[in-house]
């Protein structure tokens, strides 16, 4: 099922609670929440600090945001009002490998000790998993190795198979263990504060996408770029019975709007909504569209 990113287009549904208004850009909005596990890698991941933005249903879910390739969890800002129907959480993912994984398993293994530590997956409301890019193929693996219980998913702008990533991109996989690959990230978030049309932002809100408080390393690009060129989870996915919301943007020019389509195919219980405008951040860039989508999807899967 396609929702147009047009919601007055939309079926008669529920009337959504009043979200909260979106905060400022300012890392003043969030607290810290950090595991020490000894000599082991420190975990954290990024709190709401306004009562406006913290849930006041013991019932509610937690909604665990990972971020994509190079990103930080301070790029899911525009998500806080969702706090009025969940327990949100940002998570910060390591730079760092760890032993005995493979491919994407080493920031899956991250997540997951993180969730256990805090015992997320147990809690009354259960465990919602969101992902952007990386960070959804994220969710998918965690999901498909079932270590920790997963109550739902919601995914944007991500995929099921590298089959999606072009051929250059392939390609030139191998330089990001010496190309200065965050650098070109912020040009190119540089260049789209100096774009127009629907997806453009500001130069102070290009400035904030690339102004991570984790900064990441050789190690972590060469060795998740190589991750996500082999990555192909559509067997696994399709054995999956969790409500998943697919959230893509219609113009993303790093992922085809084809990878949704597929992921809606492959996973069982999806829907899929196109945000019409949008390239690979619609969560950034579309948030209010975004922010409904998913709302709409909480209130859906408590009935």
């Amino acid at each position: 099922m396609i929702f147009p990113s047009t919601l007055d287009s939309m079926p008669t549904l529920p009337t959504l609670p009043t979200l909260p208004p979106m905060p400022s850009l300012s890392q003043g909005n969030f607290n810290s929440d950090i595991v020490q596990q000894g000599v082991a890698t420190r975990l954290e991941a990024l709190l709401p600090a306004s009562d406006l933005y913290l849930c006041r249903d013991a019932n509610a879910p937690n909604l665990l945001f990972v971020p994509g390739l190079g990103m930080d969890g301070l790029g899911f800002v525009r998500q806080m009002p969702l706090g009025a129907l969940a327990h949100l959480r940002f998570f910060q993912t390591p730079n760092d490998s760890v032993t005995g994984e493979s491919g994407l398993g080493h920031a899956a293994a991250h997540v997951e000790r993180y969730i256990v530590e805090r015992k997320l997956d147990q809690q009354v409301g259960g465990l919602i998993l969101a992902g952007s890019s990386m960070g959804g193929a994220i969710a998918l693996k965690i999901a498909i190795r079932a270590r920790v219980k997963v109550r739902a998913l919601v995914l944007i702008g991500t995929f099921g198979s590298h089959r999606h990533i072009s051929r250059w991109q392939r390609m030139a996989a191998p330089l990001a263990w010496v190309v200065p690959f965050a650098w070109m990230r912020k040009m190119a978030w540089r260049k789209q504060g100096r774009s127009s049309g629907s997806d453009a932002v500001t130069p102070d809100e290009a400035e904030w996408m690339i102004g991570c408080r984790v900064k990441r390393t050789f190690r972590y690009f060469g060795r998740s770029v190589g991750a996500l060129t082999r990555w192909h989870c559509l067997d696994d996915a399709a054995k999956l019975r969790q409500p998943a919301l697919i959230v893509h943007g219609a113009m993303d020019n790093v992922l085809p709007f084809a990878a949704a389509e597929e992921l809606q195919r492959t996973l069982p219980n999806a829907q899929l909504v196109r945000i019409n405008g949008a390239r690979h951040t619609p969560f950034f860039t579309h948030a209010a569209e975004v922010n409904e989508a998913i709302a709409r999807f909480l209130c859906d899967i408590k009935r």
